[in-house]
């Protein structure tokens, strides 16, 4: 069964990838927060930092019910070829684009370690995840009542989470387990797909209002912990922090409402083809950063005015990373037809 809802979330979570590297790549991290404009962008974080966590969150919905075989083994192997062959690209864009100087025997050590592509790190994680799904898994079916369930989730989020909210001002609860925060996204994903009528029974009116008020009050708290000053990033707002995962459970919930027609399946083509291919815009988005950032920050040296063109900006990397994307998953699929006649 396709969840289209679920192609809208990673399209989402992958052009937030690109936006939230807006702020990382054009100096947003070393000013001052006391303009409306760098307001604005203090506001956006908050929105485009769940990009991975609601990656985490569809892997968990959609899952769930993985055990471990050799099928689910091989398939990490695909999500590893799709690594070393974008890694490899980067790699040659970069020397080739920005004269950046690396060996191939660098970039292939560079494989190991993820350096190679500097926005690798969460294939690094994703492969831990990957090999635990099966135990997480057994561990959720292990019993099939919702108080089981509650359980699991609850304590996932006083371990991973709520410290980030009550160690703010001094450790009061241990945080020696927030480093498992992805297992705590995973979750939570799938508890959404195991209980949907917790959300599906609320009223579209009710959960809009809800959703407002929170971003509401989330926004209140960052502008005033930040507001005069440079940007601090914190427990509360990294992505084992509180409001990361409050706000990716109410985008989740949001988009996971939307309205899909059976019969205007065709029309959704564009969507479950970004959808099918948002690891690999997720790494070429490195190469189109680098390429994009180094020129930009000759353009326009002041950082102030480079907030002016952030829309364009992210527009412009995005649609570089699809299309190379697009070019490479076509290579791939053909090179796979093509090894399989021999």
């Amino acid at each position: 069964m396709r969840y289209y809802q679920i192609d809208c979330i990673k399209v989402f979570a992958v052009f937030s990838v690109v936006a939230v590297h807006f702020l990382l790549n054009s100096g947003f991290y070393d000013i001052q927060i006391d303009s409306w404009l760098a307001c604005l962008y203090t506001l956006l974080r908050l929105t485009f930092i769940t990009a991975v966590p609601l990656f985490i969150m569809t892997t968990g919905y959609l899952m769930g019910e993985k055990k471990l075989s050799s099928e689910y083994v091989a398939r990490l192997f695909k999500i590893l070829i799709v690594y070393v062959v974008v890694s490899l690209i980067d790699w040659l864009g970069q020397i080739i684009f920005l004269n950046h100087i690396m060996s191939f025997k660098d970039a292939l050590y560079g494989l190991l370690d993820f350096s190679t592509n500097s926005y690798s790190w969460y294939v690094e994680m994703y492969i831990g995840l990957y090999l635990i799904i099966p135990i997480l898994n057994a561990a959720w079916h292990n019993l099939s009542e919702p108080q089981y369930h509650n359980y699991i989730v609850s304590v996932a989020v006083i371990l991973l989470f709520l410290p980030s909210l009550f160690n703010s001002g001094g450790k009061i609860i241990s945080d020696w387990w927030t480093g498992a925060y992805p297992v705590g996204y995973y979750y939570i994903g799938l508890y959404l797909k195991t209980y949907p009528e917790k959300y599906q029974k609320l009223s579209t009116r009710f959960v809009w209002l809800s959703s407002a008020m929170t971003f509401l009050v989330l926004s209140a708290l960052t502008l005033l912990a930040n507001y005069h000053k440079i940007f601090a990033w914190t427990n509360e707002n990294d992505y084992m922090g509180y409001q990361p995962m409050i706000m990716a459970i109410l985008i989740f919930v949001l988009l996971l409402r939307l309205p899909f027609k059976k019969k205007t399946v065709g029309n959704y083509r564009l969507l479950t083809k970004i959808s099918s291919m948002t690891l690999t815009i997720y790494l070429f988005s490195d190469l189109s950063d680098s390429i994009i950032y180094n020129q930009f920050k000759i353009l326009v040296p002041d950082v102030q005015h480079r907030l002016l063109f952030g829309p364009l900006v992210v527009t412009l990397s995005f649609l570089i990373a699809t299309i190379l994307a697009i070019i490479v998953a076509y290579i791939i699929k053909k090179f796979s037809r093509s090894s399989r006649r021999v």
